[in-house]
């Protein structure tokens, strides 16, 4: 797409102001960027400003689309894809992956080499990786359910399904529901209020990367919480405002994402929202390297066609084990991580 398609004005009666922080309800804030544009798909028109609440220091849009219009901010969106094979190099990924996954969790996944167990043990942050593809999910004994909110194409519950889960996805997005469909999986139009906790629960529901999209989000983790069994866990990933990746690159750090991330959390806002809402055994979950895709990506963002030469000449000036460096203080310090990544726990 091009800059001036980019940069057109969202339409008018298209916002919604956000008076109060959609965490936790604060009304004292402060401006942190203004004029951000969408530099990642270069589909959604507007400039935006995002804001830093002073009580939890969470960060979101105002003004904002409102869920009747968000959908311009998908069209060129990457759960449209049906997720098929790829390249050499991603097939052999894949391959890899599948081995492990299928030694480790019981999964039925094809192609497959067992080269990918040898991998994982020689190499700990492959196994991360591989781990993540399951989102930390027991190996099963009985058939438990399994929901996940936002499924996008539904790649995750094809790999769930496969270890023995009873999987259901939601999704918004009438194109990503229907490319999930077509792969015989239980996937759902809408938003997690057409769910009734009355008639379905769940033992396991994950959101990865949804909770920064939706306009409420405390009001769908509370509708997760009602929708879970007793002993059931919500696993959650999200971008975190107070990340290394955000210091470093500021405006142009891969999670903002404007309009489509409307709120994004730390690691203290997430846990006590989750605390208040009636969660408990808040478990942070094993860290994986976040910083060198993260970082290339921003690196990316700031050296496209709308940065200034003094930006671009700023980037490339950083110092070659920035990575390495920005790896170590997130292993150490949970807090400044790419993403928060928690399980939280239904007594």
């Amino acid at each position: 797409m091009t800059e001036k398609y980019r940069v057109q004005k969202w339409p008018s009666e298209g916002l919604e102001t956000v008076p109060n922080c959609p965490v936790c309800g604060g009304d004292k804030r402060r401006v942190l960027h203004e004029n951000l544009v969408d530099k990642v798909f270069f589909c959604a028109p507007g400039k935006w400003s995002l804001f830093h609440c002073e009580s939890c220091a969470s960060a979101f849009l105002d003004p904002r689309p409102t869920p009747e219009t968000i959908g311009l901010a998908y069209e060129t969106y990457f759960t449209h894809d049906s997720g098929g094979p790829g390249n050499i190099i991603e097939r052999l990924k894949i391959k890899l992956r599948n081995g492990y996954l299928n030694y480790r969790y019981g999964t039925k996944l094809y192609p497959a080499s067992n080269i990918g167990i040898i991998l994982a043990t020689l190499m700990k942050n492959r196994r991360e990786f591989f781990d993540l593809a399951i989102r930390h999910l027991p190996k099963l004994e009985t058939s438990k359910r399994l929901l996940d909110l936002g499924c996008g194409n539904g790649d995750y519950l094809f790999i769930a399904r496969s270890a023995g889960w009873d999987v259901v996805g939601v999704d918004a997005d009438s194109k990503a529901v229907s490319v999930a469909s077509e792969k015989g999986i239980d996937v759902r139009l809408g938003n997690i209020e057409i769910l009734d906790p009355s008639k379905e629960q769940f033992d396991v529901i994950t959101l990865s990367h949804v909770i920064e999209h939706v306009h409420q989000p405390i009001k769908v983790l509370q509708a997760c919480y009602k929708l879970l069994k007793p002993g059931g866990f919500l696993w959650i990933e999200t971008p975190n405002i107070q990340s290394e990746g955000y210091r470093i690159f500021n405006r142009d750090w891969r999670g903002l994402e404007p309009p489509r991330h409307l709120v994004l959390f730390n690691f203290k806002s997430l846990t006590d929202a989750l605390i208040e809402i009636g969660f408990s055994g808040i478990e942070l979950q094993p860290y994986r390297q976040q910083c060198k895709h993260i970082f290339k990506s921003s690196k990316n963002i700031m050296g496209s066609e709308t940065s200034t030469r003094h930006q671009i000449k700023a980037i490339f000036s950083l110092p070659s084990n920035l990575v390495r460096k920005s790896e170590k203080i997130a292993k150490r310090s949970p807090s400044k991580r790419e993403f928060v990544t928690l399980k939280a726990w239904k007594e």
